[in-house]
């Protein structure tokens, strides 16, 4: 990637893309880089995500914090990270 970014978020879990929906938030420039392996979507039933108080799937759960993030303007792609310069 030669873009400049505000922010390069490695890995597409529930902690990267909250970080990556505060800060799409923020109108900064923000890529999300996943390679599509969170454990969260083993999760058949989570208990332990705020909102969801009878809980929710972990694919579900993750396609709305994408669907969120790319709302607010951060791009995601399906890729690894093997080097940083």
């Amino acid at each position: 990637m030669d873009e400049p970014l505000d922010c390069l978020v490695v890995g597409g879990g529930p902690a990267g893309l909250t970080a990556a929906i505060y800060l799409a938030r923020f109108h900064l420039d923000i890529l999300v880089v996943d390679e599509g392996k969170s454990r969260a979507s083993w999760i058949p039933c989570t208990h332990n995500h705020a909102g969801f108080p009878d809980g929710i799937n972990g694919k579900e759960l993750l396609e709305r914090m994408r669907a969120q993030a790319q709302r607010y303007g951060a791009k995601i792609v399906t890729e690894q990270v093997t080097k940083l310069e």
